[in-house]
């Protein structure tokens, strides 16, 4: 017997270059899988937002992810949120003419510029940090109307919806 415990394999063998290599592979597929998400949770990372699809708007303000200057007939509505902060895309088909009257274009006197409900609009991005595949870069900076603190432009048909994160996160 050369006095290695039976617990442990020699360094520098085959058998502890293995474990090593599962070791890293075991490493890659949990950071891979459902649970890979609930680690980061634990160390305090965000999740990866995913978008939400719904068939009209009343449905997504059903759900409370849409504010109430959202048209009812709207279609093909679509919101990315951030867990856990303010930033919203949203897509849907209506027109601005769909909008309530308490939506207001943006102009001189109502410029396009961070509106929240609670604390400095200068602690406000004013630009949209998430991303989609059917939000265009920048559409946000397209918006003419202010519902409230929602940018919201039209495309082709197209109302495109933004709402501002805060540049930090206070801590409490």
């Amino acid at each position: 017997m050369d006095g290695t415990p039976l617990t442990s394999t020699p360094p520098r063998t085959p058998e502890r270059r293995l474990l090593g290599a599962l070791s890293l592979a075991a490493a890659a597929a949990l950071s891979l899988s459902a649970c890979g998400g609930a680690v980061a949770n634990a160390l305090g990372r965000q999740p990866d937002p995913r978008a939400t699809t719904f068939a009209t708007g009343a449905d997504a303000k059903a759900d409370a992810s849409l504010p109430g200057w959202a048209p009812d007939g709207a279609t093909d509505v679509r919101v990315k949120q951030r867990p856990g902060g303010d930033e919203r895309i949203v897509t849907m088909r209506a027109a601005l003419a769909d909008l309530p009257d308490d939506c207001v274009p943006v102009s001189a006197e109502h410029p396009l510029a961070p509106r929240p409900a609670q604390g400095d609009p200068a602690d406000f991005r004013s630009v949209s940090t998430l991303t989609a595949d059917w939000w265009p870069a920048e559409a946000e900076q397209d918006a003419t109307v202010m519902c409230g603190s929602w940018w919201v432009g039209e495309r082709d048909g197209v109302l495109y919806a933004f709402t501002p994160e805060r540049r930090t996160v206070p801590v409490s």
